[in-house]
């Protein structure tokens, strides 16, 4: 597995290698009637002809927004990622960092992951501020330390002593400094909200795709088998249970 001091590396590995494995399991998380990337697009209107999805991954949040007279283009530095875009609007190749776009050629400009696992973030931000048009809409996805109940964080707690490991983002959305790299990228927030999501695992291929979709650089396959066992173990003797994904969406006006 990858270093603490190479994250690049390890990302670009765990997309080579997992690829689709965050969306299989953000797809099935609920809240009420939708999923995380239906709230993201949610806060896009539908009067928005183009949409660029940064760090769009396998392009879930594409086939969201996929509308008539409405282009899509996700851009992922992952070609792996980008293979199952699978016609969901265009799919490019790029840096979020530089993005291989123009200034202002977009309505909207999205992003389900990216703030929160790719370094600097406000160079990220920068580069999503860039490509909207004036009176575009910057609307931001990601993990949030809230809301949790008490059962949640024990939930998550049993789990990651069981593994002796603990997922990693280099920022969850509070911890970027949005108050002030907002207004740096030239935006204006408009919105700040958070959700609680619910990811069921009802057996092994549940625990399985669950473990598989964490960022985990230090942890190895013991501590990766271990996750899975005792999650199996858990539905063995209590039945079905959910795990906690708690978000945060932010939307911003240039």
């Amino acid at each position: 597995m990858g270093k603490p001091d190479d994250w690049p590396g390890y990302l670009a590995g765990f997309h080579r290698d997992r690829p689709g494995a965050i969306e299989a399991v953000l797809t099935r998380a609920r809240a009420g009637d939708h999923n995380p990337y239906r709230w993201l697009a949610r806060a896009v209107s539908s009067h928005a002809g183009t949409v660029v999805d940064v760090a769009a991954g396998a392009g879930p949040v594409a086939r969201e927004l996929t509308a008539p007279e409405r282009r899509v283009v996700s851009v992922d530095v992952s070609v792996d990622e980008l293979k199952l875009v699978d016609g969901a609007g265009a799919a490019i190749q790029g840096d979020a960092l530089h993005l291989p776009l123009a200034d202002g050629v977009a309505d909207a400009v999205t992003s389900s992951m990216g703030l929160a696992v790719i370094t600097p973030a406000a160079a990220v931000l920068h580069e999503m501020a860039r490509v909207v048009r004036p009176g575009g809409v910057v609307v931001a996805l990601g993990p949030s330390m809230r809301p949790m109940a008490p059962r949640d964080v024990r939930e998550l707690g049993l789990l990651f002593a069981a593994m002796r490991a603990r997922v990693r983002f280099p920022g969850v959305l509070e911890r970027i400094g949005l108050a002030t790299a907002l207004p740096a990228a030239g935006l204006r927030k408009v919105e700040d909200a958070r959700e609680r999501y619910r990811f069921t695992v009802a057996g092994r291929e549940d625990a399985e795709l669950l473990i598989s979709a964490l960022y985990l650089p230090m942890a190895d396959e013991a501590q990766v088998s271990a996750g899975v066992s005792h999650l199996v173990r858990r539905v063995s003797r209590l039945g079905p249970i959910t795990m906690p994904i708690p978000m945060r969406r932010v939307v911003a006006i240039k």
